[in-house]
C-alpha cells in the first residue's frame, strides 16, 4: 500500500472506496451489527472496523507484517455480523461477502485468497499461536480496541442507559470491566508492539478506578 495524495493506496485501488463498501453494507443490513444488544445503542461495528484497521497499521510498521492485507482484512473482518450468521458462523459469512467483494473490484487473487482466509478463521487466531502474522496482527488490533481510556467510556455511557444510573453504578461497573481486561487480555495478545501498547493502556485501567475510588470519597465512605 501507498499514500497518494492524502490517501491510502491498494494495488491502485483507494483504500476509501473500501471504507466506503464497508459502512453502506452496515448500515443497509444492520447498522449495529449482529448481536450488539440494546444496551449498547452508541456502539457501531462499522466504527469497530474502522478503528481496527487503523490499528493493524500501527502494529505492522514495527512488525514487519504486510500493511495492505492487515489493514484491508481488519476492516473487512467483521463484515458478517451485519447478516443473520445463526447456521454459518459471521466468519463465514463474512468471507463470502469479501470474496464476492473483491472479485467484483478484480482485486489480486492471490491477495484476495489470503484477506478471505483470515477473515473466515480470525476468531481462531485469538488463541491459535500457528497463524500468519498477519492474522496475529488484525487479532492483537481485535482486542486492543475498546481497552483503555474507551473502556471508561463504553461502560460509562452503558450505565447512563441504564435505569436509576449513577456514579456508584458506573464506578463498579468500570472496575469490574477492568479486572476483567487485566485477567483475561495478557495472554491473548500475540505481538510485542501489541503488548506494548497494551501494557500503557493497563496502567491507565489501573490507575483509573484508584482515582475514581478517591475522587467519590469510597475509601472514607468505607473506612
Amino acid at each position: 500500500g501507498s499514500i497518494s495524495g492524502g490517501k491510502w493506496v491498494v494495488n491502485n485501488m483507494d483504500y476509501e472506496q473500501m471504507v466506503e463498501f464497508v459502512k453502506d453494507y452496515f448500515e443497509s443490513h444492520d447498522a449495529l451489527g449482529t448481536q450488539l444488544t440494546y444496551r449498547y445503542p452508541f456502539r457501531r461495528r462499522f466504527d469497530h472496523c474502522l478503528r481496527c484497521s487503523i490499528w493493524t497499521h500501527r502494529i505492522a510498521v514495527t512488525e514487519g507484517a504486510d500493511p495492505e492485507i492487515i489493514r484491508i482484512s481488519a476492516l473487512f473482518y467483521d463484515i458478517g455480523k451485519s447478516v443473520d450468521f445463526a447456521t454459518e458462523g459471521h466468519g463465514q459469512v463474512g468471507a463470502k461477502i469479501c470474496s464476492d467483494y473483491f472479485s467484483s473490484i478484480s482485486y489480486d487473487q492471490n491477495r484476495s485468497a489470503k484477506l478471505v482466509q483470515i477473515i473466515r478463521n480470525h476468531d481462531e487466531y485469538a488463541v491459535e499461536s500457528n497463524a500468519s502474522l498477519e492474522a496475529k496482527v488484525v487479532s492483537d488490533a481485535d482486542l486492543l480496541d475498546e481497552t483503555g481510556a474507551i473502556t471508561v467510556l463504553w461502560d460509562a455511557m452503558a450505565c447512563a442507559g441504564e435505569d436509576a444510573p449513577s456514579y456508584e453504578k458506573a464506578f463498579d461497573r468500570i472496575t469490574g470491566a477492568c479486572e476483567r481486561i487485566k485477567d483475561k487480555l495478557p495472554d491473548r495478545i500475540h505481538t510485542q508492539t501489541a503488548r506494548q501498547i497494551l501494557r500503557g493502556r493497563l496502567s491507565f485501567l489501573d490507575i483509573f478506578p484508584k482515582n475514581l475510588e478517591d475522587e467519590l470519597g469510597r475509601n472514607e465512605t468505607q473506612g
